[in-house]
């Protein structure tokens, strides 16, 4: 039993989920791209305010198409953004945001990805991850003790020693409003060396590979940050994350680890 009285779940070949994130991540990549190409994406509210494609829908049943093919691990659930949860008999499940950045996409920016994770249902700990970037064709992918790598080339963060010159990216103001920190948002302006507004995994992703030192993405779903957390811990960086109650739910803040040490405390993450 582990310390906390939670059986483990069964040893697992990461690597091999690793691959299956990763093609199940690429596999609406042409869709995607097609329909981004076309110029005419139509955009709906859901409930929660956020944005909503056909193309969404399309991407994620592709998605899901992928893993029941894969058939690994076995029995393993699947959860997305889209279309809700498939339950499964295996202690772990899938975790799918089919097109993160949805407004971007639809509007032809090119910061949106896909994402697909494997979560251990018992714990919560994210075992495998990747994301796709398909306006960029750029592959990222990690497993827990595997490393994360970029289309085969091994990732690291980028090692920055202080916040003062750090180069930051942040959410938007409406994530700053619907998460109640607003009053946050002048403090990491006035204390970081450049702060910059990149969106979705996007932005994590740049954070993974040392491009940006930090990224602090306020009011975000699980399937927001699943995968992206594996990889950027992986590349050696540091990632927090705090349950707020409010909106999608969660405030993430990744990156090089000295960094994130001081925004911690100036963005009130309380250990």
């Amino acid at each position: 039993m582990s310390p906390a009285g939670v059986s483990p779940a069964p040893a697992l070949d990461l690597e091999r989920a690793a691959f299956q994130a990763r093609r199940a991540a690429r596999a609406p990549a042409a869709a995607i791209r097609r329909a981004a190409r076309s110029g005419s994406v139509r955009v709906a509210a859901k409930q929660d305010g956020s944005a909503l494609t056909a193309v969404d829908l399309e991407a994620e049943r592709l998605i899901r198409r992928s893993l029941r093919a894969g058939a690994f691990p076995p029995g393993a659930a699947i959860v997305g953004e889209e279309e809700g949860e498939e339950e499964g008999s295996a202690p772990w499940r899938w975790i799918v945001d089919p097109i993160d950045g949805t407004l971007p996409f639809a509007r032809g920016l090119p910061s949106y990805g896909t994402l697909v994770a494997l979560e251990e249902k018992a714990t919560g700990a994210i075992l495998a991850g990747a994301v796709h970037l398909p306006a960029l064709g750029e592959t990222f992918w990690a497993w827990r003790g595997g490393g994360a790598w970029l289309d085969g080339r091994a990732l690291r963060v980028s090692g920055r020693a202080g916040l003062a010159t750090a180069m930051v990216s942040t959410g938007t103001p409406g994530q700053y409003r619907r998460s109640g920190i607003w009053r946050l948002f002048p403090r990491l302006a006035a204390a970081a060396g450049d702060v910059r507004v990149y969106g979705d995994a996007f932005a994590h992703m740049a954070a993974a590979r040392g491009a940006l030192d930090a990224v602090f993405d306020p009011d975000l779903a699980l399937w927001d940050f699943a995968a992206t957390r594996a990889i950027v811990a992986e590349a050696g960086g540091k990632v927090l994350v705090r349950a707020t109650g409010r909106g999608r739910g969660h405030d993430v803040l990744m990156g090089t680890p000295a960094v994130v040490d001081e925004l911690a405390e100036l963005l009130e993450f309380r250990a």
